[in-house]
């Protein structure tokens, strides 16, 4: 290993590298999260290894483990990131022209909050609204969010919550579907969340609820609930909806309920925030608003 340079700090982009790295523990996590191949974001974090002389990384197959000394040298870059947001925040108010970032699951984004979103620009006029999509765990110390919305609570025991709404899924389809005649018949759309499956009810568990035997019908499958959202629309099935996230096809009609009962998810929706998010101007009015427009017969 080279001798430290100590004339000059090191290139940003590497230090974000060996960051993001160190967040995700693998080199090709880091670089899809930064739009780069795996191979520029290992070049970079060894850039770093050069310059500060020391080794940050071990590295296998199975992804990248901080040394101690890598342990050691986060803590000061992480510290040093949160220290740039703030001074963000700082020339946001200087500028007159505060901001609000949330993250949010897509389909919630989407179909819960979108929709509602302009009423609150319209009543702060002043904030602007950043509203990022994903379905990962936010990282509030090396991100710019500010408030997270997220499916349970459990990815962030250390963080401020309150708790949204507790959402149920009952069986809907088109209106054109619903006069085909019995539903039972039709093909079944399924949600597939991953390892979140088992706290969204499944059409096993509906008709075993209702009491009736699982057709034997063919389907679809997403991975994206709005994506399954929008094919019960289209006719393509009949879903079993999330009754917060289909609230506007219920009003157009563009959705029709079919039966009971309505089955509770395992978990309820949160927004979960660090304590520091508060002292941003507006942001307790905006998380007090978040609460008042979740529907009084969903909340805790």
């Amino acid at each position: 290993m080279n001798t430290p340079t100590r004339s000059r700090l090191p290139k940003l982009s590497a230090i974000l590298a060996f960051e993001t790295a160190a967040r995700t523990g693998s080199l090709a996590k880091a670089a899809d999260s930064l739009a780069l191949t795996a191979a520029a974001v290992s070049q970079q974090i060894r850039q770093l290894e050069q310059h500060l002389g020391i080794v940050l990384f071990t590295r296998a197959k199975s992804g990248v483990t901080l040394t101690e000394q890598g342990t050691d040298y986060l803590a000061y870059v992480q510290q040093a990131f949160e220290t740039l947001r703030i001074a963000q925040q700082h020339v946001d108010r200087q500028r007159g022209k505060e901001m609000l970032t949330l993250f949010a699951l897509p389909a919630l984004a989407s179909k819960w909050l979108n929709p509602m979103i302009g009423d609150w620009l319209t009543q702060h006029p002043q904030v602007d609204i950043r509203l990022h999509a994903t379905h990962g765990e936010v990282d509030f110390a090396s991100s710019t969010a500010d408030f997270a919305l997220c499916f349970g609570d459990q990815g962030y025991p250390l963080l401020e919550k309150v708790r949204l709404f507790q959402d149920s899924v009952q069986p809907v389809c088109s209106p054109q579907l619903q006069a085909a005649g019995d539903w039972t018949q039709q093909p079944l759309i399924h949600v597939d969340w991953g390892k979140e499956s088992q706290f969204l009810p499944g059409w096993y568990e509906w008709f075993n609820a209702a009491g009736l035997p699982l057709p034997q019908r063919r389907g679809l499958t997403y991975n994206l609930t709005s994506l399954a959202i929008d094919a019960a629309v289209e006719g393509q099935g009949i879903l079993l909806g999330q009754q917060q996230l289909i609230q506007r096809e219920l009003a157009k009609g563009t959705l029709v309920p079919l039966a009971e009962p309505a089955l509770p998810l395992s978990k309820p929706y949160y927004v979960v925030y660090p304590q520091r998010t508060l002292e941003k101007p507006k942001a307790a009015e905006f998380l007090a608003w978040l609460q008042n427009i979740t529907p009084a017969n969903a909340r805790p």
